[in-house]
Order: structure tokens, then sequence, then C-alpha cells
């Protein structure tokens, strides 16, 4: 993801490594259909095998949770922040190459895009909202890994520290507006921005500062990759960098919430 916001995961929907900075939203669960495959033949009978076209599993969160938080972190952040969802195997935790995600309901009929790495373009449609519409998928219930993340929306060869101030402060913002108050005591909050490589040789340049350049050297781990990466860090109380102070990153970063 090149010049492109990271993640930062949720540790209440996945088991192991639990990041710095968490998303936690429970009860995200879907009534379950019942599939469409056969019931088990009798033993002088063949297996048939019947396509699964259109399931939903308690994985994804309903579209109606799904759409009220994407725009309580919209509204709240100001475009600052975006919650992203990824969609991979709970066997492998690779992406599918056949995944199937369609938004239905009544009156509505959409199938969403996916990324080759599993990113699911969820749309903001009031439409689909008031049609009661929700997510299907050609997939068995149970076989899909949903993880939601907060993204920095920083973008661009540079941006002022003003952006990146902004943006923690708008991520702090965003979860208090989709986490209940009781998960927010014992969750650590959003207190910087690393700007961060694969390897320990890149360095932020700064302008504007006395600080001419920042090194990403501090050892993290991609939340969304579970990577190595090397980061530059940032907070929104930098004594030495004004508000107008301009960041600029060799190509090639990703930013992460911490």
């Amino acid at each position: 993801m090149s010049k492109a916001s990271t993640i930062r995961k949720s540790s209440f929907f996945s088991q192991g490594r639990a990041p710095s900075v968490a998303i936690c939203m429970a009860a995200l669960c879907l009534a379950a259909l019942s599939p469409a495959w056969a019931q088990t033949p009798e033993a002088d009978v063949p297996e048939q095998n019947v396509q699964i076209v259109s399931v939903r599993d308690p994985a994804i969160m309903p579209y109606k949770a799904a759409y009220e938080t994407l725009k309580k972190v919209a509204d709240s952040s100001h475009g600052r922040v975006r919650f992203v969802i990824k969609v991979t195997s709970e066997k492998t935790h690779a992406p599918f190459t056949d995944l199937e995600i369609t938004l239905q309901g009544d009156k509505t009929f959409e199938k969403l895009a996916i990324s080759p790495e599993g990113y699911l373009t969820v749309p903001l449609s009031q439409a689909a909202y008031d049609d009661h519409a929700d997510f299907l998928t050609n997939k068995k219930k149970g076989t899909l890994r949903v993880e939601f993340f907060l993204v920095p929306a920083l973008a661009g060869e540079s941006f002022s520290y003003a952006d990146v101030s902004s943006s923690i402060e708008s991520a702090r913002a965003a979860l208090a507006q989709i986490l209940p108050w009781y998960v927010r005591l014992v969750m650590p909050s959003v207190k910087q921005i690393g700007i961060c490589y694969p390897d320990k040789t890149q360095v932020v340049s700064i302008s504007g500062s006395a600080e001419a350049v920042r090194a990403a050297t501090a050892e993290e781990t991609d939340p969304v990759t579970e990577a190595k990466v090397y980061c530059a860090k940032f907070s929104s109380s930098e004594r030495g960098l004004g508000q107008e102070s301009m960041i600029a990153p060799a190509g090639g970063w990703i930013s992460v919430y911490f």
C-alpha cells in the first residue's frame, strides 16, 4: 500500500497478538440463513456438489451496523479517518480468489468490490439502509475472517503537522462515537501516528522545524499483514513542530495509529 494510510486492527474480533490501539465492537452477528447446500445423502447415493449462492455469515456485521459506523466515523473525523473492512479466509488468513459479497434487500442488489488483498468496499447508501439490505456471501458460514480497521487518511507527497495532529484527534473522536464508554475505559488511547517502512533505512523529512529528518527505526508490526515494519512516530503534542511544519516521507510509506 504505497503512500497510503494503513490501519489499526480490532483485537475484539481476532485472537492472537493484541495491537496497542484496538477498535472493539461487540454483537455484530447476523441471523444465519439456512445454507443453500443439500442434506447429507444416503450411503449409496453419490454426494452432489452444490454451489453456494447467498449465505449470511455472522462474521460480517449487519449492513445497518456498518452504515451507522461508517457514518459516525465520517461525521466525527471530518474525513481525516476511514473505517475499513477486510475479509479473508478464517482457515488460512489469506484473501479469497473467488469471494463474492452482495448487498441485498427488497429493492437493493449490489455486488461489492473486493480488492486482491481482501478489502471490502462498502457503500454509504441511505437507500440500502432504508431497504433493510444486508450482506450475503457465496461462502459457507464460518469460513470468513472479518477484521475492522481505523485508517489515518494521510495522502500526497507531503502533509502538514496540523494534518497529523488533526488525524490523531479525529481518531479519538471516532472511537468515542463507535465504542461504548466502558470499552474505552480499558483501551489505550490513540497517541501517535507512525510513518512506516519495511526496512529501517528510511527517514522522514521535516521542513519548518529545527528537526530536519526523523529516522524510521522504531520496530513495530503492520496490523494488516502482521509483517515487521520500521516507523517514524509523531504525536499530537510535538513541541518542536509548528502546525505549519511539513512532513515529507520517502516513497513506499504506510501510516499506522499507535
